[in-house]
């Protein structure tokens, strides 16, 4: 890994003296309820990073990872705002908050940090546009407020690389550089070249200051089967795309072991309900053994008319997200005697004005859904804003002291509700093998490419 530049670092620790008098308290001072929550034990040793380990970033201060993680996700720009981390920054010391998701790389290639030694990085230029020229003086706050970090890197939709390194692109049968609907490439994730790239990204973000890597669009394009039949991936090799997924999954834990830090992977909602991969290689059995933890997006709004038998899944926040969750869960329980990731998901923090349903999403929308986390026996989850703007929905959060939010003191009350077993996965209901799935999709299981022109509505970018 090169070193950072000297007058970078001296750049960032003047950025540091500026965050923290807008955050009106010094790096030496913790949240006095934050440090309740940790127990305010050693940061270095709690998180296994210690310097005898001779893991990379051993000397850097570091938080334990949240054995409940709620967290909050940061796009790039909002990371380079200082006005708009005051305010996230705010919202976690203040409430259950415990970790940020921030954007590292996201598929247009950019890197949001404004100085990398990857050397193909400086190449194709993803080095030009940084959202942030502060962000490691960031992450030094949000350790110092005990806010743990997480990297999102999007791993196979990356524009820029395939242009530019277009013997990377995914290809034709006819040898062409394959494009999507939108003309855009996307690179091989059969590739080793690629994967390696990503985890250069990865290290530095860790030799940053992260303490997590999060993959994103950790996946293949979604395509119909006619599409499909047009693609060619050189390096297959025989392999399933679910196989390459599981893979690359396994050789990312493999390579950032010396860290000792988590690596996640960002999947489809629908993948805990459907019983194969769905052609983009994310099949559920085998990302959930493969991952430390994973992330199913089960946003209500991306779910067809119909599916789990609502005609209006947007307008079951809570219905939707127990029963995407239950599937997740019982799954991953007849994986008996192996090893299974921790499940969190992505929740729904927004409003899908997309639809015209006339549903808007408010903090008793965003409460049920972390109810029904709960419920379903989960721990954790994220909130996913494309704005990364929670100030409508900061009235669903816990105070960081304990006790209930300002919406449940309010009068708001959880659902009780039982998810009838005939809505749950095939794969519970029928009891097949777990794995055994292929990519081969029943038709008509589920519309994919509907399912993905919703998250770019309501994101402004397509979401794994």
């Amino acid at each position: 890994m090169t070193a950072r530049p000297g007058t970078l670092r001296a750049g960032c620790l003047l950025a540091l003296a500026a965050v923290t008098l807008a955050c009106g308290r010094s790096d030496g001072e913790r949240s006095p309820a934050r440090a309740s929550r940790s127990g305010a034990r050693p940061a270095a040793s709690a998180a296994g990073a210690n310097p005898a380990t001779g893991s990379p970033n051993a000397a850097r201060p570091r938080i334990p990872r949240p054995d409940s993680l709620r967290a909050l996700y940061v796009n790039g720009w909002a990371a380079g705002s200082r006005s708009r981390m005051r305010e996230l920054i705010r919202i976690a010391d203040s409430t259950e908050i415990n970790a940020f998701v921030i954007d590292v790389k996201e598929s247009d290639t950019f890197l949001v940090y404004d100085s990398t030694g990857i050397a193909l990085a400086r190449e194709i230029g993803a080095d030009t546009r940084p959202g942030s020229r502060w962000l490691p003086a960031l992450l030094d706050t949000l350790v110092a407020h005990r806010i743990y970090p997480i990297a999102r890197i999007v791993a196979f939709k990356d524009r820029g690389l395939a242009e530019k390194k277009p013997d990377l692109a995914i290809r034709t049968t006819g040898g062409a550089v394959w494009r999507d609907n939108k003309g855009k490439p996307w690179v091989n994730p059969y590739d080793r070249r690629v994967w390696d790239y990503n985890l250069a990204i990865a290290r530095e973000a860790l030799d940053m200051g992260f303490h997590e890597i999060q993959w994103d669009y950790v996946r293949f394009p979604d395509v119909t089967t006619s599409v499909r039949a047009t693609m060619a991936f050189p390096g297959s090799g025989g392999k399933t795309r679910w196989q390459n997924i599981r893979d690359f999954l396994e050789y990312s834990r493999r390579q950032l072991a010396p860290y000792g830090a988590p690596v996640s992977a960002d999947i489809f909602g629908v993948m805990t309900n459907v019983p194969d991969d769905m052609g983009i290689g994310q099949l559920w059995e085998e990302v959930v053994q493969a991952a430390d933890n994973v992330h199913p997006m089960v946003y209500p709004s991306h779910y067809y008319s119909g599916y789990y038998g609502f005609s209006a899944p947007d307008a079951h926040p809570y219905e939707v997200v127990r029963i995407g969750l239950e599937d997740g869960v019982q799954r991953a329980g007849l994986l008996q005697g192996r090893r299974t990731a921790r499940i969190a998901p992505w929740l729904q923090a927004f409003t899908a004005d997309y639809l015209h349903d006339g549903v808007t999403y408010t903090a008793g929308s965003v409460r049920n859904q972390i109810q029904a986390t709960y419920d379903a026996g989960l721990k954790g989850w994220i909130l996913w804003n494309p704005r990364s703007d929670f100030t409508p929905y900061v009235a669903a959060l816990r105070p960081a002291s304990g006790g209930p939010s300002p919406l449940e003191r309010g009068g708001w009350r959880p659902m009780r509700w039982q998810v009838p077993r005939d809505r749950l996965s095939t794969v519970l209901t029928r009891r097949p093998r777990p794995g055994a799935a292929d990519s081969a999709r029943p038709a008509q299981r589920v519309a994919p490419r509907d399912t993905a022109k919703r998250q770019e509505r309501a994101t402004g970018r397509t979401r794994p």
